[in-house]
């Protein structure tokens, strides 16, 4: 009895998942290779940490929407990048671009590569006899 049960069970979450399976029309495989390219390199506001292809949230459900939408209408992946970004900001982009607001996270690490590298060359040059009497 328990068998047919899980039996059951599974079938009725197999359907489900079936029932999800989003049926978007486009008029050419371009666009819908554009559609994946986008909805892979935009992030799901709710989730963080995955992008919109492979979230399931109603966020990302919308925003997927929203991409086709425009898409359908004509607009370049610029442009719905720039609306995506106007909304939501730059977290919604999983590669942001390098500006003014975000220029120290980008040359951050090498900066500090650089200073630990010329600290140690100091630090090296001070300590140099006492390294070579050991």
């Amino acid at each position: 009895m328990s068998k047919l049960l899980v039996i059951l069970l599974l079938s009725f979450c197999s359907f489900a998942a079936i029932a999800s399976v989003d049926l978007l029309e486009f008029d050419s495989v371009e666009q819908e290779k554009r559609y994946k390219s986008l909805i892979n390199i935009l992030r799901c506001p709710t989730c963080q940490n995955q992008s919109l292809a492979d979230s399931n949230s109603i966020v990302s459900e919308d925003l997927k929407q929203i991409v086709y939408e425009k898409i359908r209408a004509g607009k370049s992946d610029e442009e719905i990048k720039a609306f995506m970004k106007q909304r939501y900001g730059e977290f919604i982009l999983f590669k942001p671009e390098m500006s003014q607001s975000n220029w120290f996270l980008w040359l951050g690490p090498f900066i500090f590569l650089f200073a630990f590298i010329f600290g140690f060359f100091i630090w090296y040059g001070r300590n140099k006899e006492a390294l070579e009497d050991e």
